[in-house]
């Protein structure tokens, strides 16, 4: 009998997860990926070197911009597999290949939806952080997220008697169409009138909900005016929420009528990822964000370097047995303090948990413009006429509204020709200016209180 995902032990979990990551290299990214064809060459390697988790951290991590570096969605088809009836025999699980080649000699229609099951890309939803993308799915890809769907029920404690009223906007995102599928998975009732407050509560008074989605930044929005959510007894914060937005939706949803004890859980998706994760109900919310290690792996990098790390840094993942994009080593833009192994305190499962987690940390919206500071680190690291800068992102006390200050010591030739270079590289390749360019004289002992570790500091 197969162990449970939940409940192998810290071997076994790392022999499964090496077995996927050589699969999910050598048997679907690197022979029908264009991208990653390409990236192996460029980087003088081959697929079959990737055998183990370990082996994958010395792939270097890439993003939205490394693919698509204007900013063009379309740059990001090359990440969608590209495989077809030949290419289903090579990859395909033993099982499967011959049950297909028995379905070939006897009823080849029901032969070629088994293969486009599993090489087509039939549909999309649109992902990003800095920029809106594509990533793909097959139809056995849709298998798989339905299946993590019922596993984020029961790690939510929800059951098929529950009935869901979802905020999130009802759109080709991940938030919406993983948490479809969710309800769908386990027969759970549902209802997505989206995020207008009218529409929401006429969904409440239609069908007294057990559960609400509601986006994290906005829900006291739209919870303003709601006052018969009595039946509510838990709600998903969609999008890591911080603690004041945690805060924030407690109070909203106690002055719309919700329990005192209503359990509030966060779900949350990274940029590129097609599905949810979520806290256990047992834990409250303080154990972190459960992963599915057969179906992806979690790993850290330095925002500056991209290098591999350990403990706090950049999010990045690599899904693992699914086929329509292939996300490998993707950097997700999200900041997190751990990852925590070993079993969760609380519910007892054997998976990673992402703690701490702050999303889109690095990408700040500059006057209705994304922008992702790695492209302007990219750009001042470049130039021989500064000696060393920071990035310093935070918010304005008078509105709140996104401020990125760029700090810069020059290396003493012409101060004005630094500040014009920077300004003008940084425009080249992040379309905007940061909110402020100051030059400082000194070297920098710290910056608003941080010392001198990371080129980007995020001012929580």
């Amino acid at each position: 009998m197969a162990t449970p995902w939940h409940s192998h032990t810290e071997s076994s979990l790392a022999q499964l997860q090496d077995s996927l990551v050589r699969s999910q290299v050598r048997d679907s990214v690197a022979p029908f990926s264009p991208l990653w064809r390409r990236r192996f060459s460029e980087l003088n390697r081959k697929a079959a070197s990737i055998r183990t988790v370990a082996d994958l951290e010395t792939v270097p991590a890439m993003g939205e911009r490394d693919v698509s570096p204007t900013g063009d969605p379309a740059g990001m088809s090359s990440l969608v597999l590209q495989a077809g009836e030949a290419g289903y025999a090579l990859h395909a699980p033993g099982p499967d290949l011959r049950r297909a080649i028995r379905l070939r000699a006897t009823r080849n229609d029901d032969y070629g939806r088994v293969v486009d099951a599993d090489t087509r890309a039939t549909s999309y939803v649109f992902s990003g952080a800095g920029f809106t993308y594509p990533i793909a799915s097959t139809r056995a890809d849709l298998d798989v997220i339905t299946r993590a769907g019922a596993r984020l029920w029961e790690l939510l404690g929800l059951t098929a008697n529950d009935v869901l009223i979802s905020a999130i906007e009802p759109a080709a995102t991940t938030e919406h169409v993983a948490l479809q599928y969710a309800a769908m998975g386990v027969g759970a009732p549902a209802l997505f009138p989206g995020a207008a407050p009218a529409d929401l509560a006429g969904a409440v008074r239609l069908a007294p909900p057990s559960v609400l989605a509601l986006p994290s930044a906005w829900a006291p929005q739209l919870l303003d005016g709601i006052t018969d959510l009595a039946s509510v007894h838990t709600a998903l914060l969609m999008g890591a929420p911080s603690d004041a937005e945690r805060l924030a939706a407690a109070h909203a949803l106690h002055r719309a009528g919700a329990a005192s004890d209503v359990a509030i859980l966060a779900v949350h998706a990274p940029a590129g990822a097609r599905l949810l994760w979520g806290e256990c109900r047992a834990s409250g919310g303080t154990t972190g964000l459960h992963t599915y290690p057969d179906l992806e792996v979690v790993q850290v990098v330095d925002p500056d370097t991209g290098d591999h790390t350990t403990g706090a840094g950049e999010l990045v993942i690599t899904q693992l047995g699914l086929r329509g994009s292939a996300l490998l080593r993707w950097r997700t833009a999200d900041v997190i303090t751990a990852i925590a192994t070993g079993p969760c305190p609380s519910c007892r499962r054997m998976v990673p948990r992402v703690e701490g987690l702050r999303r889109k940390a690095l990408v700040s919206d500059i006057g209705g413009h994304p922008v992702d500071l790695r492209t302007i680190s990219s750009a001042l690291a470049g130039r021989t006429d500064v000696d060393d800068w920071r990035i310093v992102v935070g918010h304005r006390r008078r509105d709140g509204a996104s401020r990125v200050t760029v700090h810069l010591l020059d290396d003493g030739t012409d101060e004005s020709a630094a500040v014009i270079g920077a300004a003008t590289e940084i425009r080249t390749v992040a379309g905007t200016l940061p909110t402020q360019i100051v030059l400082d004289q000194n070297e920098f002992a710290e910056v608003y209180g941080e010392r001198l570790s990371r080129r980007i500091l995020i001012d929580s």
